[in-house]
């Protein structure tokens, strides 16, 4: 089973260089062919409205031309820019472009699974052209999956209109995505400001949060022991796993990522200090708790894991996730001898979770966002490039649905 992964924007395409660097270090090991075609090129797409982020990425990287596409001009940090894109001035071939790649990349793979986009939901390519090439997707591929890997702006601000981006993204990806895992700035922030030494602050640059969101995605795409054959051999079903046990309901398909990487620590102490990551209070208060988890080991090369389990981390992780009562199996566990994750002799643990805490940046998005359309403010930019009132009007509706579904689906008593 195959499947294609899909750079879209600055973001993702950035994005793109310590992932794959990743996946070729696994590559390299003891799973060659699950990233790459039978004549060793990625199966991978990087698109880009502007060539400079495209021009960057290393001549190792094998990469087919076709697959590299690149439009005439950027797209101004705007939705429906992104979206619809420029034809007035002959720059609609990108969206054609992409969907002939992977038309092609798809009839190499031996058994199409779906496709893996990467790209952040602020920008206007990420969030425009990113959404409209997995809806374009879903039309032409309706019983594949998709799964978009979304990166969420500060909270405190990118540009003024992140808000309106992100919400109408976050409408396009409910509604024609399996699973979302959402990648979000501030978490990726603080993560690394409670790892780092405080001279280390001063440094901590883009390329160390691109570093931190790839180890956590590799922590869920890469290969394991658990979900290969019997011959261990990997059949690269490891992001489906993913989205078949994390997101069984289409009304809640938001998945965050935990992770902690260490050469010393027992699995009992790595659970503790990846369970620490996710945050055990929303904003007003109340608990987050969680439908589903994924629990992630690597480098088990002593087959320690799962008896550790057995003996009482279980309990301590469905305590500290909150998990919903009405979930009778809300922990699945998969474990892998190799480790391409972090330094040498590290063994890491990866956490998948499907819980609350993505209210509080969706009721951000929300509130800033219904703020400014009530005034007007910059309407007349989407306007401009054939967004209507009515789209603004059901992506509000949308993700007002989605916080409400998670409410109910995490309230305390039993459903």
């Amino acid at each position: 089973m195959s499947s294609i992964f899909i750079h879209v924007g600055q973001c993702g395409n950035q994005l793109s260089l310590p992932l794959w660097n990743n996946f070729l270090k696994s590559e390299a090991s003891t799973h060659p062919g699950v990233y790459t075609s039978l004549d060793h090129y990625h199966r991978s797409l990087h698109i880009d409205s502007e060539p400079k982020v495209i021009q960057s990425l290393p001549k190792k990287f094998k990469i087919r031309d076709r697959n590299v596409i690149v439009g005439k001009r950027g797209r101004g940090t705007n939705f429906a820019l992104g979206y619809h894109g420029l034809k007035s001035s002959g720059d609609d071939h990108v969206l054609e472009n992409v969907i002939e790649s992977s038309r092609k990349e798809i009839e190499r793979c031996d058994s199409y699974s779906g496709a893996i986009v990467l790209h952040s939901l602020s920008g206007g390519t990420g969030s425009g052209l990113g959404c409209r090439i997995i809806e374009t997707l879903r039309n032409e591929y309706p019983c594949k999956q998709i799964l978009s890997c979304s990166v969420l702006p500060y909270e405190s601000g990118e540009s003024p209109l992140q808000s309106y981006n992100s919400l109408l993204a976050l409408h396009c990806l409910h509604s024609f995505t399996d699973s979302v895992v959402l990648l979000q700035n501030d978490r990726l922030s603080s993560h690394l400001m409670k790892t780092v030494s405080s001279d280390a602050l001063k440094r901590i640059s883009f390329s160390d949060m691109n570093q931190l969101a790839a180890d956590q995605l590799s922590g869920i795409f890469l290969p394991t022991d658990t979900l290969s054959t019997s011959k261990g051999v990997s059949i690269n079903q490891e992001p489906w796993e993913i989205v078949r046990t994390l997101t069984p309901m289409p009304s809640n398909k938001f998945i965050s990522l935990y992770q902690h990487k260490s050469a010393k620590l027992s699995w009992d102490d790595l659970v503790s200090k990846t369970l620490q990551r996710q945050p055990k209070f929303l904003s007003n208060g109340k608990n987050t708790r969680s439908l589903g988890a994924t629990v992630i080991a690597r480098g088990d090369s002593s087959n320690t894991f799962l008896p550790c389990m057995k003996r009482g981390i279980d309990k301590k992780i469905k305590r500290s996730l909150g998990t919903v009562d009405w979930n009778p199996y809300p922990i699945d566990c998969w474990t892998a001898k190799m480790n391409s994750i972090g330094g040498k002799g590290h063994s890491s643990l990866t956490l998948a979770v499907n819980d609350s805490s993505v209210l509080d940046p969706f009721s951000t998005i929300s509130s800033r966002a219904g703020i400014k359309l009530t005034s007007g403010a910059y309407l007349h930019w989407y306007r401009r490039y054939g967004m209507t009132d009515e789209m603004f009007e059901e992506s509000m509706e949308t993700l007002k649905s989605v916080i409400e579904n998670y409410k109910d689906a995490t309230a305390s008593e039993s459903l």
